[in-house]
């Protein structure tokens, strides 16, 4: 016997489209998003890293700072986009950088804010859970949902700044150089970002309001399931 719920289910669909909710994306992006190589990969400065960052708007066009000699890194970015008047319903950003070390000791992150809010301590979070090996690529991912208000007027602020330990190949020329290891830590840190991207999901269409009266043909189209229900019982006893 088939079961006789398929139509009330199509009707509740049908009364699910017609409210006119939907999903949309938005995603903008600086830097370079397809670089040629791939989260954990350790790309040479010639050509990978070079290459990748040629053409680039600031601070994505360049390396910045220095593990040897200071400073450390610093940059800032802004998105702008259109304002958003539909309700955000999911934020991230995510920011890919080679050589940030932050498998060294401590955090590598002396400051993170986006549009001023300080988010430091989420980004050493992740740091420090993954990648940051010397030289090594990694793309970090944020969620930024709690910053939708301050996001919804179409603009980004980001500021990025690393602070040492840094990591380096042990050269006889640096300070505190083991010998008997390849990699010493450094007093600054430098390093390269090589591209960030918001992604912000809005629901277009609020939902209705279960208090509100169904509009007519709202109506029709659920009596016409509730039919094809009743014409169904009937074929099934």
């Amino acid at each position: 016997m088939k079961h006789p719920l398929s139509a009330l289910t199509l009707a509740a669909g049908i009364l699910a489209a017609s409210s006119g909710a939907s999903a949309a994306v938005m995603t903008t992006s600086l830097g370079n998003t397809a670089p040629g190589f791939n989260d954990g990969d350790t790309p040479a400065l010639v050509p990978q890293i070079l290459a990748a960052q040629s053409g680039q708007p600031a601070p994505f066009n360049a390396g910045l700072g220095n593990e040897v000699i200071g400073p450390s890194a610093t940059g800032a970015w802004t998105f702008t986009y259109a304002p958003i008047a539909d309700p955000i319903i999911s934020a991230t950003l995510d920011i890919g950088l080679v050589d940030h070390d932050s498998a060294a000791a401590g955090d590598q992150v002396l400051l993170f804010t986006v549009d001023g809010i300080d988010l430091t301590s989420n980004l050493n979070t992740l740091f420090n859970a993954s990648g940051g090996s010397n030289n090594e690529y990694n793309v970090y991912q944020l969620d930024l949902l709690s910053l939708a208000g301050a996001l919804a007027d179409g603009s980004a602020s980001i500021v990025l700044n690393l602070q040492g330990p840094g990591l380096q190949e042990c050269l006889p020329f640096l300070p505190g150089c083991d010998p008997n290891n390849p990699v010493s830590a450094t007093t600054f840190n430098g390093a390269h970002y090589i591209f960030s991207m918001l992604t912000i999901e809005t629901r277009e269409g609020m939902p209705p309001n279960p208090n509100d009266v169904p509009e007519p043909a709202s109506l029709v189209l659920l009596g016409l399931g509730l039919s094809a229900l009743a014409w169904r019982r009937r074929r099934n006893p």
